[in-house]
């Protein structure tokens, strides 16, 4: 279990300018003896005035460093606020802390017996008669605190937007927006506080702020926390401060080097590269590890979130009602879970991401937060629980993938060793490019260590194996050897070295054996139980898929791409870690060895719903599209007859043609054939030697005598004799029309030289015409005759 909170820094009583005691005596009823380094830093410079910029590792007390000033603030000013008036504003990223910073500001003022009054105004509520109801209650408390999300806030302190539409950017369209009137009145506010202002900025908020920004006086005090700055952090400071005082809390290494980090001393953080098949085997591993405690899984999408919290809800915590089969296959299952994953104390499994609705996030957080001691309990959640949240006692962290924004990473780490307790982390990364974001984080000031490898004994108990995890070794194990003068040298240099600088740590290189993993049956069966369950229930297989998709998509959009490379993702070991029935269709698996998958052999359409009443609903559907497919099958076969039948009337009309073209030649060689009888039959009846002669000259000659056979011997000698009228060949159309456009162009050629010669006698008249008006100057009218005809 976590450990108690030690005592650091400088007692509260010791601080400038002094605490009142009211705030003295509430802090001492928490337990706080002494300040936290961020506390020391930033309480005396926001209560003199100054606006303040702090930076501090998560879990550092930032909370209380803005909530006590706010309140000091409240009671050192003279002004005396209205029912209507409110004096600070604390904005807040998530629904989640915001309603945990009101709830230790109550915890506080009631302590402190202040009589002033915080109310919390969240966003999640859309419609109009909610927002109503709200209103009217806020006007009725008439608060002097608003802790509250940046959307509501700008309802609440700007008026809520009456007509207009609001961008994706979250900008407001100018032409036709109308607010109504604000419900609070804020003229006299004396200090506004945004917490977690990084991530207000992620989440798209600038619009909001810049609103809550004009509707608030600009002589207040104002104070930013975050965990990490931004560029967009810089421009807020720039447009929302004044001059401010910049709090930086950095934690020291304890290695004995010295470096910082920005993450608790206090926290352990282990890496384990590991093949994503067996990261599931993994995580129960090392819960069953370890005593009962409180884990925070952490998964890229809410579609991984919700499938993973349905299976181990299976799994760990089975309802009878939710196994197919009744309680003979619930104990069944138990059994074999047991095989791999047996622990002797309960385990309760609770699901937390940003498309909840309110009230089921608020349960959720509360049932996880309450649980009682000896319970173990597992909350699956998305980056939406990253920030700020003080869930108490978590032991562990653990990431089934890296966050797709690195400055996320030490925001989930930081869920656990929170004000000074003990806390440990541990984040899975596949074995090839991702290896290298071990070395990233080390230069974000987040120092890693190598975790351990867990196997299942024969006796059942779990074990560390050795599978040559990223090994540290020094560069120097590699260099060449040195003789003895350069090796004195060397050692010389080092010695001057030293009293110039401080020495630096050696640079280490990790090497990784993948090839030392141990067969695992254990891993290899829980795979196959996941399988069988996703067989069994229809929501557990479909969410399966979503769950993979969504990954794929998630890893493609990380910000450090060069190391996160999606062509590098084992994709196949992912779906079959995800328990896949089969692999869905998308473009990333294109030209991945799909062989390696063992698709599970089973109709998917038999895999029933739990419910039965969706089950019922879902065979309807399937009957009506069984319906619409065969009817499109039917549609389909009639397409493919019509073809079938077109391709068969061409072949036909095809056939036909051939048979057309076989008569026509039919007839030509009967006509062939019967000329030649002919010529042949002449031939016989001529007895003439010079006609022969001829014949044999000229073989056209019969064709000719045939025309006058009925002529005398003579005249068919004179026939002979005489030369054949030569036969004009058959003018092709092309040849017809090249012929045309000669005989044009020649025409054309022979008018262009007798308009030249007109031109030339009409240039001439006109000269003429010209010189004989300029010599009359008289408007009498007369014949003009130049002498010549136009002919000539």
């Amino acid at each position: 279990m976590a450990e108690a909170v030690p005592t650091f820094g400088k007692p509260w009583a010791t601080l400038q300018p002094p605490l009142s005691p009211a705030i003295l005596d509430a802090v001492a009823s928490l337990g706080f003896e002494n300040m936290t380094p961020v506390q020391e830093g930033t309480i005396p410079a926001f209560l003199q005035n100054s606006d303040v910029v702090v930076e501090a590792a998560t879990g550092s007390g930032k909370t209380l460093a803005f909530i006590i000033p706010v309140l000091e603030m409240l009671m050192r000013s003279t002004v005396q606020l209205a029912h209507n008036e409110i004096g600070a504003v604390i904005i807040s990223p998530t629904r989640e802390l915001a309603k945990q910073i009101f709830t230790v500001l109550e915890e506080i003022i009631q302590l402190s017996g202040l009589e002033y009054k915080a109310h919390l105004v969240v966003g999640g509520s859309t419609s109009a008669t909610n927002t109503a109801d709200e209103v009217s209650l806020l006007k009725e408390a008439g608060p002097d605190i608003l802790v509250g999300t940046p959307g509501r806030l700008e309802d609440i302190l700007c008026g809520r937007l009456k007509r207009g539409k609001r961008t994706k950017s979250g900008t407001i369209t100018a032409s036709g927006s109308v607010r109504g009137k604000p419900s609070v009145v804020a003229a006299r506010l004396e200090v506004l506080v945004l917490d977690e202002a990084d991530r207000l900025l992620d989440l798209g908020f600038e619009a909001s702020l810049t609103a809550i920004f004009s509707a608030i006086p600009k002589q207040r005090r104002t104070g930013l926390f975050s965990a990490t700055m931004s560029e967009g952090l810089g421009q807020l400071v720039r447009a929302g401060l004044r001059n401010p005082v910049r709090v930086q809390v950095s934690v020291q290494d304890q290695n004995g080097v010295g470096g910082e980090r920005r993450i608790p001393s206090t926290l352990s953080v282990q890496y384990l590269v590991c093949p994503p098949d067996r990261k599931l085997a993994q995580i129960l591993r090392y819960i069953q590890r370890n005593d009962a405690q409180k884990y925070i899984i952490y998964f890229s999408t809410c579609a991984a979130v919700e499938y993973f919290f349905r299976l181990l809800r299976r799994m760990l915590r089975p309802a009878p009602d939710s196994v197919p089969g009744g309680k003979q296959a619930l104990k069944a299952e138990r059994q074999r879970l047991k095989q791999v994953f047996n622990v002797a104390y309960p385990i309760s499994v609770h699901s937390l991401h940003g498309q909840m609705v309110q009230k089921k996030r608020q349960a959720t957080f509360d049932a996880f937060s309450e649980l009682p001691t000896g319970e173990a309990g597992i909350l699956l959640c998305t980056d939406v629980a990253s920030r700020g949240l003080d869930i108490p006692d978590v032991d562990c962290v653990i990431q089934w993938d890296p966050p797709t924004d690195p400055k996320s990473f030490a925001h989930r780490c930081g869920r656990t060793a929170r004000a000074g307790r003990s806390g440990r982390a541990l984040v899975f990364i596949n074995p090839g490019s991702e290896e290298a974001y071990i070395d990233f984080l080390l230069l974000r000031k987040i120092p890693m260590t190598a975790g351990p490898y867990l196997t299942q004994g024969e006796d059942g108990r779990i074990v560390e194996a050795d599978i040559g995890e990223m090994s540290d070794e020094d560069d120097s194990d590699d260099e060449a050897p040195m003789s003895v003068d350069e090796s004195t040298e060397k050692a010389e240099k080092e010695d001057t070295d030293e009293t110039e600088k401080p020495k630096q740590p050696k640079k280490k290189k990790r090497k990784f054996v993948m090839s030392k993993y141990p067969a695992d049956p254990q891993s290899d069966e829980l795979i196959e139980m996941v399988r069988d369950i996703a067989a069994s229930d229809r929501e557990i297989y479909d969410r399966g898929k979503v769950a993979f998709v969504s990954f794929v998509q998630s890893y493609i959009k990380h910000e450090a791409m060069y190391i996160f490379r999606i062509k590098e993702l084992p994709i196949i070991e992912i779906g079959k870690g995800f328990g896949l029935l089969h692999l869905p269709s998308m473009p990333e698996l294109r030209g991945r060895p799909k062989s390696k998958f063992v698709r599970y052999e089973i109709d998917t359409d038999t895999i029933p719903y739990m419910d039965s009443k969706r089950e019922e609903r879902r065979l309807t559907q399937l009957e009506a599209n069984k319906g619409a497919k065969q009817s499109q099958k039917a549609t389909i076969e009639d397409k493919k007859k019509q073809k079938q039948k077109n391709i068969q009337a061409w072949s036909n009309a095809k056939e036909e043609k051939e048979l057309v073209q076989q008569r026509k030649l039919k007839r030509i060689k009967a006509r062939d054939a019967k000329a030649l009888a002919e010529e042949e039959r002449l031939l016989r009846e001529i007895n003439d030697p010079k006609l022969l002669e001829a014949l044999a000259k000229d073989p056209l000659l019969a064709k000719r005598l045939l025309n006058h056979r009925d002529k005398s011997l003579q005249d068919m000698r004179n026939i002979a004799s005489s030369k054949p009228k030569p036969v004009q060949p058959k003018q092709r159309l092309e040849d017809i029309i090249s012929e045309a456009h000669m005989r044009k162009e020649q025409d054309n050629s022979s008018d262009s030289s007798d308009s030249d010669g007109e031109w030339e006698a009409m240039a001439r008249k006109e000269e003429i015409r010209k010189k004989m008006a300029a010599k009359t100057k008289s408007k009498k009218k007369f014949k003009f005759d130049p002498g010549f005809s136009d002919e000539e």
